[in-house]
């Protein structure tokens, strides 16, 4: 299988300890049901089920980007996000895949037909990075506002 990561790194200022980024890399795991959550050395993983159906929130079937790594070096204070992004990529190709066949029946022209499913690939690829993103964000911004 091949490998793809999103890598994101992030400056932790105020020399935060390997403790006060494992409770909030927690906290940020438990906000977004991640099952299993292990921590080895300065590295935090999180591994979800690839498939799992959620009613509470607004799509029933989520699907999981694969494990998700937090490595925080405390002497330099860089903390590392990343990803595995080869299920979300695969499955932006088969939705685009898929728009593509629909507009294939129903359309007619060659150029609509290809165009519309590359931008829908491109358009829900970059949303999704973005996501990813906001994730550490959000996670550096609550660890660098609060004082030791």
């Amino acid at each position: 299988m091949l490998s793809f990561h999103y890598t994101f790194k992030t400056e932790i200022k105020n020399g935060k300890t390997f403790k006060n980024v494992t409770d909030m890399v927690q906290d940020s795991f438990t906000e977004r049901d991640v099952n299993t959550i292990t921590i080895e050395n300065n590295v935090i993983t999180g591994k979800d089920k690839l498939f799992k159906l959620d009613f509470s929130q607004r799509s029933p079937l989520v699907i999981s980007p694969g494990k998700e790594y937090f490595i925080y070096e405390e002497d330099t204070g860089v903390l590392t996000y990343k990803i595995e992004a080869f299920y979300s990529i695969l499955f932006n190709i088969a939705y685009a895949g898929i728009l593509f066949l629909i507009l294939y029946n129903f359309v007619h022209h060659w150029i609509i037909e290809l165009v519309i499913p590359v931008l829908f690939f491109i358009f829900i690829t970059a949303i999704e990075y973005f996501q990813y993103q906001a994730v550490l964000n959000k996670i550096s911004g609550k660890l660098n506002k609060t004082r030791l």
